[in-house]
């Protein structure tokens, strides 16, 4: 005897009206999200937190966003920018994740050195870079050296085995060279008291020293463009964990081809990862999924506009889109190194004067 229910032909018919019916309703709650966020963004400003004060790189690359942002985020919202400056970056860090409304009205453009501050269990860190909502960076970077023709640096080796007169001002044009030369050997020799890379570019020109060291490319190449324009020195090393694309088509040595491996290259590694994602932007945990969705792609989508990318190029600013996903592996790559590597990195940045405590 047959079953009556197996052989019904109601029964496929009406597996296929739930299926429709389970799509329809799917369908209607995206519709109904996406309506919502819409809703919300075009009844609130979007905040742009920056960890620094007014005329930095970080507050330079924040407002290019804002004055583009606007327009990719459902509701078109205004975009306002917020100067929290303190401690490094720090105090931002610590308000976005702690202070800021979590309803996707607030975002910032964080420091990338923060990730070295949770790796050094700083006290001051009230933050984890891991529970953020990454909505990408504008920019990587690498760090070089320059050096005039006295500094007589005809080829890469050179640097480990004559002593380069370098002057030094703060930041990383001092920290760089005394890590290079305890994590790469080089022989950089540092003239102090110099008050910003201005004036060692000046040192230079009147041959009081030979070169600098740790000098951001993304501002090298626009401070120094007649300085590189009348070969008045040369830049002669890459200083990154991939090779910057300029800088190889220039020809310029990279330092991760120089150095040997072991945990020396890998403390280097370590430190020098977080210029990968030079200008990163999250928000804060825990906003509603949709509108960090939201969030995202109007990033994405700013990133690769014709009219931002265009106005960037007048600033002689770069643009180079890492996505969240790229962020968050790269954060799990620096937390998850050796304890020894993590411990080692962080003396050599201690030692060469980092105030990351």
């Amino acid at each position: 005897m047959q079953d009556d229910k197996a052989s019904s032909p109601l029964i496929p018919c009406l597996a296929l009206a739930k299926a429709f019916l389970l799509l329809a309703s799917l369908f209607i709650t995206c519709e109904a999200h996406a309506d919502n966020v819409a809703d919300f963004y075009r009844k609130t400003n979007v905040v742009i937190g920056i960890g620094s004060g007014p005329g930095g790189g970080y507050d330079a690359y924040a407002r290019l966003l804002a004055r583009n942002y606007g327009r990719f985020l459902p509701g078109n919202p205004t975009v306002i920018v917020q100067n929290i400056p303190g401690a490094g970056g720090l105090k931002g860090a610590n308000s976005l994740y702690n202070i800021a409304p979590k309803d996707g009205s607030n975002i910032a453009i964080l420091q990338n050195t923060l990730t070295l501050n949770q790796i050094a269990r700083s006290t001051s860190v009230a933050y984890d870079l891991t529970k953020f909502g990454w909505l990408g960076s504008m920019s990587t970077t690498s760090t070089i050296c320059a050096f005039t023709k006295n500094a007589q640096v005809e080829t890469a080796n050179d640097i480990f085995t004559k002593d380069v007169i370098i002057g030094t001002s703060s930041g990383s044009t001092a920290m760089i060279p005394a890590i290079l030369n305890s994590l790469a050997k080089t022989r950089f020799k540092g003239v102090k008291g110099y008050e910003s890379t201005n004036n060692v570019l000046l040192a230079m020109e009147r041959n009081e020293v030979n070169g600098v060291c740790g000098w951001g490319w993304d501002s090298a190449k626009v401070q120094a463009r007649t300085y590189l324009e009348n070969n008045a020195f040369k830049i002669s090393l890459d200083i990154a964990n991939d090779p910057n694309p300029d800088l190889k088509a220039m020809g310029v040595p990279f330092i991760m081809d120089l150095v040997q491996e072991g945990d020396d290259k890998a403390a280097l590694q370590l430190i020098l990862s977080t210029q990968v994602y030079n200008r990163p932007f999250a928000a804060p945990p825990g906003i509603p999924a949709e509108r960090l969705t939201a969030l995202q792609k109007a990033f994405a989508d700013t990133m690769k506009d014709s009219a931002f990318l265009a106005e960037a190029a007048r600033s002689n600013m770069d643009i180079a889109f890492m996505g969240p996903n790229e962020i968050e592996k790269l954060l799990a790559a620096a937390f998850k190194a050796p304890a020894a590597v993590q411990e080692r990195a962080i003396n050599e940045l201690k030692q060469a004067g980092w105030g990351g405590l």
